[in-house]
């Protein structure tokens, strides 16, 4: 264990070998970047806590979760290099599944009656009732024109993630060669990107979704790099990408000034060339950062009982903080509350709820036995 703890800091997702199952740092930097989701990002963006022209400059918190999805299927499957059959994939995407989407749909249920006892407009029908319920359980639909406040604002990610996850055992195939640097992965990453602004899906088609899929795809494939290959880049690596990317930045605000913006909310939605290079940035400097994280304070984060909540129940507790912003919101409206009193108490509520419903997320299936 002290030595799994050891390996954690030098990548806030690099693991170390032999690969655990699970690495304190990986559950460490998922607490603290679903605290970050939870409190930071959607208090600015859904209650205004802060301006928006401040939030968009932190919003970097999608590609290191991704990030932590590829270390994490390194660590759980990924580095047995075993051959893919149609069984094994099968049972992949089946436990899987289950994982991802029975607490899903345990929430969007719950957003169903609400938005049904709260929310319903004009008469009742089943047929109608059928519909609004059809919306919610898709994930690619979310609820859309079935919700009511902030209820699925967040629901956007899930879709995304299921094919993201679907994809691993694909996209964990195509391992880099040794020589590859950052650097290299940002100047490729450019292109790609450059050339998925200028498509624009038709239905049947989601345009956002696909160019999700592709977008987040990159960065899990960036996690299995580092989680499969421990001290494969050095300090001065990432310190060579970040100022490609701040680069590139800065290049295009000068060169294209009435093309491009720095709302990176406007350009997370779908995720273009420049909110690529903004999450560059990002990336290698929180790489950077947690090189200098000591094993103490790994320790003492992994210990921490505010953060606590975020690493056991971080995917329950994004769930429910539609519920739990869109009660409190609606509430403190009727109180006649002020944004900071409805915040506080949506994160309360949020933890409560994400807490309550947390057995859901650790339901795990057997896995299929292997051929002797």
């Amino acid at each position: 264990m002290a030595r799994r703890a050891r390996a954690a800091p030098d990548l806030l997702i690099e693991g170390s070998k032999p690969p655990p199952d699970r690495d304190v740092g990986l559950d460490v930097a998922r607490g603290l970047l679903m605290a970050w989701i939870v409190i930071v990002i959607h208090g600015i963006f859904w209650l205004g806590i802060a301006p928006r022209d401040i939030g968009a400059l932190l919003l970097f918190e999608m590609p290191p979760i991704f990030m932590i999805t590829g270390a994490a299927y390194f660590l759980a499957e990924g580095a047995r290099k075993e051959r893919l059959t149609v069984g094994a994939y099968l049972d992949f995407l089946l436990r899987r599944g289950v994982r991802i989407y029975l607490p899903y749909l345990v929430y969007v249920l719950a957003a169903a009656l609400v938005v049904t006892f709260i929310g319903w407009d004009g008469a009742f029908s089943w047929q109608e009732a059928w519909a609004r319920l059809s919306s919610w359980i898709n994930p690619a639909a979310r609820g859309a024109g079935q919700t009511w406040n902030m209820l699925s604002w967040h629901l956007w990610f899930i879709a995304p993630f299921i094919l993201v996850t679907a994809l691993l055992p694909f996209l964990t195939a195509l391992r880099p060669p040794q020589f590859v640097k950052p650097w290299m992965l940002v100047c490729g990453g450019v292109p790609l990107m450059l050339a998925l602004d200028t498509v624009h899906l038709a239905a049947p088609f989601d345009d956002q979704i696909v160019k999700h899929t592709i977008f987040y795809a990159l960065w899990t494939m960036f996690g299995f790099m580092l989680a499969a290959a421990p001290r494969r880049w050095s300090v001065g690596d990432y310190r060579i990408a970040l100022a490609l990317a701040l680069a590139g930045m800065a290049g295009a605000l000068v060169l294209l000034p009435g093309e491009v913006s720095l709302d990176m909310q406007a350009n997370k939605f779908p995720p273009n060339t420049m909110f690529f290079l903004f999450s560059s940035v990002w990336m290698m400097a929180l790489l950077i950062a947690a090189r200098g994280i000591s094993e103490g304070r790994l320790q003492a984060l992994a210990r921490s009982s505010l953060l606590k909540p975020f690493m056991t129940a971080g995917y329950s507790i994004y769930l429910w903080q539609g519920m739990g912003y869109s009660l409190a919101a609606f509430a403190g409206s009727g109180l006649g509350a002020g944004k900071y009193v409805i915040w506080i108490a949506a994160v309360v509520l949020t933890i409560a709820l994400g807490l309550l419903f947390a057995p859901l997320e650790r339901v795990r299936l057997p896995k299929r036995a292997r051929p002797a």
